[in-house]
């Protein structure tokens, strides 16, 4: 049987469904629904691998070609005397962490490996890392796998004097739509197909064969072939290319409904509620009665005595002294904590900010979402989603959509939120908050520091690579002077006349040294990312030729109004690089009509309003860390990153890396480390063994 037949064999004789099964396999949920649908899909190894080990069946009996393993390749290639191949194999085994033995050839893991990771993570040049990555391929291609390689040029016929057609300039189709257009006209030659005759069908086997044949990751294979469905409709509308028979045809994908197969529309009207009710209350504009704060203030005001005219009067004069500049606002506590919680408000501590928000209301989505999927029922309320029993069934979904390699704080966070929804806002019985507190018990990740994927990043950074991300901030600065030396050659060549370094620099250049000013700054201060990005001009100072960053004690986490400003240190060398970014640089990084944009490093999108930050430079600073170190992390573990830098020099410096850190007990800090690397701790061990052994050093049998 073929695999199609025998996956539907084992669906109907079990019952499951192809979600079930996908997720069971700790596959993605369409991954069987896809196998299915489309024709001449053939999978990965790793794939078949995971649904033969949930179904019990060998799915790769259903191809005729037997399976080969690396093993076998390189037993091939040493009794050929191939030395080169073998060593390709040998080397594309060892950085892919694949044992040869047991894991089979398959074209499509090689080219998403090698796709998905950069030269300096295996201590190659580009160069070098393109070499290696194509001859790898073409070995694994050369196992029967169909290899596309004739071109357009190759067409004849009505499938060549189409291509004619479209390419005209008076077409109507753009330029894309026609490089769209040429690898799938070659598909339909290949095939004897004309374009009248082309279906769904038709695109779901082209989708097949490109994941086949192509180098390029599965997202952009899919994307392709929905531009080819665009170049049909399109194409079906144009008079010149009527006799060619163009028509319409549905691209073989369903429309993404997200992790859990469920469009936003279909829980909208519970989302509505959520931004309704639940938003205004969470952010403090309202009690969960929906009273307005405002009107809630006004009410207590009336309630009052009136007051002598010595207490106005100081009430007046404190007033005044707040207005004044350089003065701390005053707080308002004629309303204290305990009145606004009896009365349904969330005090200032409580309140969620924006971010904490937009974070939460993604919980409720994810509840909703995955009691749909699950139970094909839509919530009708926030009630009703809430309602542990409810709450059990989504969160058993969501358990099994987040499957990885890595354990998740996940579900913990989101039944944390359905409690305290549950709890503050809707009321709920003590009986109900009980099964909900259990639900946390039983499904909360208790961990305290780093999360395990986190971990496992920090982990790669040995000392080549730690040495690279100290030299970062000089490579970006050589990189960008090469760039001006060569704007400037390329300028004098074509007008003979060789301009001044600043003028051939534009917003892009730019933008590679604000990144490599916020690279310096995280290496030698460690701040939080908010700190760095909402970095103000009016915040830095300079004494002599150094240059400080002082962050308001208010805009620092954990800090008040009464703690200590944070000050962001330049030694000479950056402080130098800082003066120059601001004289000559960082105007021409201003968007049009942002002249007056207070921030160290100015957004670079126009958007709703001028005078915002640049809120991705940290993305574009660890973009730059993954393509010359070699390691893809997020921007707040590049905090970390540092932290454990220093850390590895010496366990004593501990003390000192909580003060970076800014941790306000040296627990948080040991919990961040302690699981990270055992080395900190057993090579000071093994140290000390080495100095108190009277033995000598114990020599090889």
């Amino acid at each position: 049987m073929t695999l199609v037949e025998t996956l539907k064999k084992y669906l109907e004789t079990s019952g499951e469904s192809k979600r079930a099964l996908s997720l069971r396999s700790g596959l993605g949920e369409s991954a069987v629904k896809d196998i299915l649908r489309v024709p001449g899909l053939k999978p990965r190894a790793t794939t078949l691998a995971a649904l033969s080990r949930t179904t019990g069946t060998d799915l790769f009996a259903c191809f005729e070609l037997p399976q080969v393993y690396y093993s076998d390749l390189l037993a091939r290639f040493d009794a050929k005397g191939e030395k080169r191949k073998a060593s390709r194999v040998r080397w594309l085994t060892r950085v892919a962490g694949w044992v040869p033995e047991t894991t089979i050839v398959c074209r499509r893991d090689v080219t998403e490996f090698l796709r998905t990771h950069r030269a300096a993570e295996f201590n190659l040049t580009k160069g070098s890392y393109a070499t290696y990555s194509s001859e790898a391929i073409n070995i694994v291609s050369e196992l029967g796998v169909r290899n596309r390689k004739r071109g357009s040029s190759d067409l004849t016929g009505e499938h060549a004097a189409i291509l004619t057609a479209i390419s005209d300039e008076e077409s109507g189709l753009r330029k894309w739509q026609v490089g769209v257009a040429r690898p799938f006209l070659l598909f339909l030659h290949d095939r004897q197909i004309q374009v009248s005759e082309v279906t769904s069908e038709t695109l779901a086997a082209y989708y097949a064969e490109r994941l086949e044949v192509s180098s390029k990751s599965e997202e952009k294979c899919r994307r392709h072939v929905i531009e080819v469905a665009k170049f049909l409709k399109d194409a079906s509308r144009l008079d010149l290319l009527q006799i060619y028979g163009f028509r319409p045809v549905e691209r073989p994908f369903e429309k993404y409904a997200g992790k859990y197969g469920v469009a936003d529309e279909v829980v909208s009207g519970l989302m509505m509620e959520f931004d309704r009710y639940v938003a205004p209350w969470a952010t403090g504009e309202v009690s969960r009665t929906g009273q307005p704060l405002a009107a809630f203030i006004e009410e207590l005001d009336k309630r009052e005595t009136s007051v002598s005219d010595r207490k106005a009067l100081l009430q007046k004069r404190r007033a005044e002294k707040a207005a004044r500049p350089g003065q701390k606002p005053v707080g308002d506590t004629r309303s204290n904590d305990d009145v606004l919680t009896a009365n349904g408000f969330l005090t200032d501590k409580q309140k969620w900010s924006e971010k904490t928000l937009k974070t939460r209301r993604g919980y409720v989505v994810s509840l909703a979402k995955a009691t749909v999927a699950t139970v094909d029922m839509v919530p009708e309320s926030m009630e009703e989603l809430l309602d542990p029993d409810f709450l059990e069934t989504a969160i058993d979904a969501i358990r099994d959509a987040n499957i990885g390699e890595f354990s998740s704080g996940y579900l913990g966070s989101v039944l944390k939120c359905a409690r305290k929804i549950a709890k503050d806002f809707q009321c709920r019985s003590k009986e109900d908050l009980d099964r909900i507190s259990k639900l946390i018990t039983i499904h909360d990740r208790k961990r305290r520091g780093l999360a395990p994927r986190n971990r496992a990043k920090l982990r790669e950074f040995d000392e080549c690579r730690i040495q690279r991300t100290i030299d970062l901030g000089d490579v970006i600065i050589a990189d960008v002077n090469a760039e001006i030396d060569r704007r400037r050659v390329a300028h004098r060549k074509k007008h003979g006349v060789l301009p001044s370094r600043v003028e051939v620099i534009d917003a892009e250049l730019g933008r590679d040294l604000m990144a490599a000013i916020a690279h310096e700054i995280l290496l030698r201060n460690a701040p939080r990312s908010d700190n760095l990005i909402n970095a103000r001009l009016d915040w830095i100072s300079w004494q002599g030729d150094l240059a400080r960053i002082t962050v308001p004690a208010v805009r620092v986490k954990m800090r008040g109004r009464d703690d200590e400003d944070l000050t962001l240190f330049l030694n000479g060398r950056q402080s130098k690089l800082l003066r120059s970014y601001l004289g000559m640089v960082r105007a021409k990084c201003l968007v049009s009509g942002d002249n007056r944009n207070p921030y160290l490093f100015p957004a670079q999108v126009w958007k709703e309003e001028a005078g915002q930050p640049y809120k991705t430079i940290l993305k574009r600073v660890t973009r730059v860390l993954n393509e010359k170190v070699g390691s893809r992390i997020n921007p707040h573990l590049y905090r970390h990153l540092i932290g454990w830098i220093w850390l590895k020099q010496s366990i004593d410096n501990l003390p000192k890396v909580q003060r970076m850190l800014g941790h306000t007990r040296l627990q948080t800090t040991i919990d961040y480390y302690a699981e990270l690397d055992a080395s900190l701790v057993f090579d000071d061990w093994n140290e000390h063994l080495n100095n108190v052994s009277t033995t000598g050093k114990a020599k090889a049998a």
